[in-house]
């Protein structure tokens, strides 16, 4: 692990008072690496048991299974060499006497090695006996071929089956405890590591519960110093906007993040058109005494020429104009001010069945409106709701004059009025060209208008005055199938959509 990673650790953990000051990544950080360590530990740790375990127990084994196999050899020598002079004395044949000559040779090299391995003391007092009793067996060897040869055959066997069985016998005896006393340190060795493993494995569970409960505690205290910030934030969001959700409060939480980022996106909007609104409120009343009076001026004295009868077709042509435009003036100025100074609804229960027809009576009566057929839906029951009526119906004028232009006064117009339990709808739909998807957010901002003439304010007051409602007005239809206004107004005054 790199010099730095451990400084930053041991930094984290002795300052574990300021670990909520942390970032959640550091926090995280510090788990893995708690978590890291001690795994590297244990594994460093048994890796170097295992090793030094096994490089003592393969030296013993070694050693050992060496000494054992030259005791074992040179008991297997000692068999032979028996045999050998048993069958010489049995046949008399020389060649039994050249194997038993080589045989011995085999036997010297085989306790050679044998004395060369001995491990101990003991070991190699064992082999000083066997070779002072070899040396007297062969000894007594050479006096028993001796008898053989000359013809004292039965003097030669009492000495072969006496003296010599003794010599053979101490040897043979000291092989044995040659092999038994490695074999003993074999089993010894198994012993001790069997106990090696024995505590290499209760040093590693030791190792992992310290691990594991240190573990839980550092979990346990970042995972506050996560949780806990994020409960106090779920708590006081609680409050203010409510979810009613079965997901991890983290997931209700992002729902509360994202409908507040919503919420500050609408006031934005809202503070940008208050803002406008406060601009032009300003300005028109800044300027509305001294247009006025000129443009009043104006209409007069252009009423008063075209009274007189003794003027040119010309003439009366121009006033006409001069009229005309000093009216719109007037009418331009008063958006504004309505635009400006939109007073507070007074709210009355109406039903607006009535609304809705009386807003149409005012238009289909009218002459440039008598080839858009007005097409009204409503449903059986009659509701009454808290509304200002006389805003409310300069929302619908606002929304049908705009309907009607656009279809360029030709065409059907369908009002359709409908109710839930909670909010009364009205649907108004047209035949006209649509509305541009980029379009249909900015037709409610102040000032912004597709037309030629006119300065955009109609549907930005419309929105205003719903919005007074707790209502909203949302804008559908395609591009070439014509415009759809959906207005949604709460059936009680406490009740938002």
């Amino acid at each position: 692990m790199p010099v730095i990673f451990k400084r930053v650790i041991f930094m984290k953990i002795m300052n574990m008072s300021s670990i909520k000051n942390l970032k959640i990544r550091n926090k995280i950080f510090i788990v893995s690496q708690f978590m890291m360590v001690p795994a590297i530990m244990i594994f460093i740790v048994l890796l170097v048991i295992t090793h030094k375990v096994q490089h003592h127990n393969s030296v013993i084994l070694i050693k050992n299974l060496t000494s054992i196999t030259a005791a074992y050899n040179v008991e297997n020598s000692l068999l032979s060499l028996k045999e050998l002079k048993a069958n010489y004395m049995l046949t008399g044949e020389k060649k039994w006497l050249r194997e038993f000559n080589r045989e011995v040779e085999d036997f010297n090299y085989w306790y050679n090695q044998a004395f060369q391995v001995a491990n101990t003391e003991e070991e190699r007092d064992i082999l000083s006996v066997m070779s002072v009793q070899f040396s007297n067996y062969m000894k007594a060897h050479k006096q028993i071929i001796f008898l053989a040869d000359t013809g004292k055959k039965d003097q030669a066997i009492r000495l072969l089956l006496i003296k010599t069985m003794e010599q053979y016998t101490s040897i043979y005896k000291g092989c044995e405890d040659l092999i038994s006393i490695n074999r003993n340190v074999i089993s010894e060795s198994e012993e001790i590591l069997k106990k090696s493993i024995k505590r290499s494995m209760l040093l590693a569970y030791v190792i992992i519960i310290c691990f594991i409960i240190l573990g839980v505690i550092l979990v346990v205290i970042i995972s506050r110093s996560i949780v806990d910030p994020i409960n106090e934030i779920e708590l006081a969001s609680s409050n203010l906007l409510p979810v009613k959700s079965d997901k991890i409060e983290v997931e209700r939480l992002r729902e509360r993040f994202e409908l507040m980022i919503d919420a500050l996106k609408s006031n934005q909007q809202k503070l940008i058109v208050s803002e406008r609104r406060a601009a032009v409120g300003e300005i028109a009343a800044g300027i509305s005494h001294e247009l006025n009076n000129p443009i009043g001026i104006i209409c007069g004295f252009a009423e008063i020429l075209l009274n007189k009868k003794n003027l040119t077709d010309s003439d009366m042509e121009s006033i006409e104009y001069i009229h005309k435009e000093a009216v719109r003036c007037k009418k331009l100025l008063g958006d504004l001010l309505d635009f400006a100074r939109t007073p507070a609804p007074c709210y009355i229960k109406n039903n607006l069945k009535d609304v809705i027809r009386e807003t149409v009576n005012l238009l289909k009566n009218q002459d440039k409106y008598k080839s858009v057929l007005f097409n009204s839906v409503f449903p059986g029951e009659d509701i009454e709701i808290e509304i200002d009526a006389v805003q409310i119906k300069q929302v619908f004028l606002n929304v049908i004059i705009n309907s009607c232009e656009a279809m360029e006064y030709h065409g059907s117009l369908n009002i359709e009025l409908s109710y839930t339990p909670l909010t009364a709808e009205v649907k108004i739909t047209d035949e006209g060209p649509g509305i541009k998807e980029e379009e249909k957010e900015k037709i409610f901002i102040p000032f912004y208008t597709t037309k030629t003439r006119g300065v955009g304010l109609g549907l930005a007051v419309s929105g205003d005055i719903i919005e007074k409602h707790n209502g909203s007005i949302h804008v559908g239809g395609k591009p070439g199938r014509g415009a759809e206004f959906i207005i949604t107004i709460p059936r009680s005054r406490n009740e938002k959509e």
